[in-house]
């Protein structure tokens, strides 16, 4: 008897399990942990369903995980500064590059080591490959020239290739042996570029200064599509030269002339004085004084004080000698007497020694 209620007890059990196991899921997606806590929703949830717009108790579908990748977008730190659309060496026909000015010359020290690989031809491989982008749009022969000889060229300097520095190799050297300079990185892109089909006049080699390194630095540039382009050894990407800031290009080499660089000037305004003469300022007025005794009749102008700066003596302060005595100075002898206060600093004149004037 015993036994048999300890089985129904057991398959009751049983039963109740499997029920709570089926209805579990669904629990857990409706209730959080601190509802099954507290009871009831707390009044952060509340708040937070009634900024969602959600009904307080109502959660969202589980959605199942995604398998799926998509890039995230990468925004740069840096604020790069808006660079001009259009160079202008494209239009000018000159390598006007880096931001600055081409000008023509007819020498260089390098002249020698250019025209040993200037028409230097690529065979082989690369220049299958090269042949092969022909009918592609140009800016893409760019990047796959540019990607072809950054991978299976290694930077070898070439003190430590030659035992010497600065050699110039040509390209199915560089291309054959896997390893060369700047300069032999920028020389094997020009040739395979031009059995692209990329014209000479459009190829410039650009000896620089890279202000970040503080080196020497060889480039190829290409005019191509309205833009100046860019294909350097350490980047796989073709970039305008005029994003570029830390360029200072020193010469550049083409099939038809050889260029310095040089950078514009922006002046201050000047300030020019005018020409014109400016018209004279009136002088000041006489005192009431002054301008009343001018303006009278000889008559009238007698009974008129006459008007004298206070450094000027009178015209009858001379001594009999017809000299006038200068101010400050000591009298001497029947001058001295004939003066009141003798200790007085102020300059005294010889009264007694003035003549008069006689009337006629």
């Amino acid at each position: 008897m015993d036994k048999k209620v300890a089985r129904r007890t057991l398959g009751a059990l049983a039963l109740a399990a499997a029920a709570v196991s089926v209805s579990a899921p669904a629990a857990a997606q409706s209730f959080s942990k601190s509802e099954a806590i507290l009871g009831a929703p707390s009044a952060l949830e509340a708040l937070m369903a009634q900024q969602g717009g959600v009904a307080v108790g109502q959660r969202p579908a589980i959605q199942p995980a995604s398998y799926s990748y998509s890039r995230p977008t990468i925004v740069p730190a840096i604020l790069r500064v808006r660079a001009p659309e259009v160079s202008p060496g494209v239009t000018n026909g000159r390598p006007d590059v880096f931001g600055t000015v081409a000008l023509r010359i007819g020498h260089t020290p390098l002249d020698a080591r250019w025209h040993n690989v200037e028409h230097a031809p690529v065979t082989g491989a690369a220049a299958t490959f090269a042949a092969s982008q022909r009918g592609k749009d140009s800016v893409e022969r760019l990047e796959a020239v540019n990607w072809y000889v950054n991978k299976r060229v290694h930077f070898v300097d070439d003190s430590v290739r030659w035992g010497r520095a600065d050699v110039w190799s040509a390209a199915n050297q560089t291309l054959n042996a896997g390893k060369g300079d700047c300069e032999d990185y920028a020389i094997a892109k020009l040739a395979m570029l031009r059995r692209a089909g990329i014209a000479d006049k459009d190829l410039y080699l650009v000896i620089l200064k890279d202000t970040v390194r503080r080196a020497d630095h060889a480039v190829l540039v290409v005019r191509a599509a309205g833009h100046m382009y860019l294909l350097d050894n350490g980047t796989d990407e073709v970039l305008d030269t005029e994003t570029v800031h830390d360029y200072r290009p020193i010469f550049t080499f083409a099939s038809n002339a050889t260029f310095t660089h040089g950078y514009r000037v922006h002046q201050a305004p000047v300030n020019l004085a005018s020409a014109e003469i400016a018209p004279p300022t009136p002088a000041a007025p006489p005192s009431s004084r002054c301008a009343a005794r001018e303006n009278a009749s000889p008559r009238t102008a007698r009974g008129i004080p006459r008007c004298r700066p206070r450094s000027t003596p009178p015209p009858c302060r001379r001594d009999t000698r017809g000299r006038m005595p200068e101010i400050g100075s000591a009298p001497s002898g029947r001058e001295a007497a004939s003066i009141a206060r003798p200790f007085s600093t102020r300059p005294r004149w010889p009264w007694s020694r003035c003549p008069r004037k006689r009337r006629a």
